[in-house]
């Protein structure tokens, strides 16, 4: 079993759940061809710094032209590779994340400590952390996926 944080903005992930899939680009094809499986386990991240949900990878993943009203910016956007999941845990008030640590004077300074500053895949703590989220899909460690998931399933 692997362990994911899926990135998408609030609009898609409302469609991800209604229709309980997750869709990629052709980009991400080799990652799930070979290494995304059922039983896979994520954490649902939006834009924002908000961790949303838990969910497990169910089926097998499959390519699919019908149109469930993704966007890609502004625009339709189709996300053809798809692999249906169930939300484990969704929690009502989202974990927020956002930067802890400015240098001041040369050195570090824990001025917004929060919880980013538990997880480990996350390793720039400053003003630019966001640059780790800007992908659909991203591996993390089991220690990441429980801490994050121990969490929303408290709010």
């Amino acid at each position: 079993m692997r362990y994911w944080c899926i990135v998408t903005s609030e609009e898609n992930w409302k469609i991800c759940k209604q229709n309980q899939m997750w869709g990629m680009d052709a980009r991400y094809f080799v990652t799930l061809e070979k290494y995304l499986k059922s039983g896979d386990k994520a954490v649902v991240y939006t834009h924002g710094g908000k961790f949303r949900a838990t969910i497990e990878f169910i089926e097998k993943y499959f390519h699919s032209v019908n149109d469930i009203g993704w966007k890609k910016g502004k625009n339709n956007f189709l996300f053809p590779y798809r692999i249906k999941f169930r939300i484990l845990h969704e929690s009502k008030n989202p974990l927020q994340i956002y930067y802890s640590t400015e240098e001041i004077s040369d050195k570090a300074n824990i001025t917004r400590p929060n919880f980013i500053d538990n997880i480990v895949f996350i390793a720039d703590k400053g003003k630019t952390w966001n640059q780790y989220l800007q992908v659909s899909i991203i591996n993390i460690t089991e220690e990441d996926y429980k801490n994050i998931s121990s969490e929303i399933k408290i709010r």
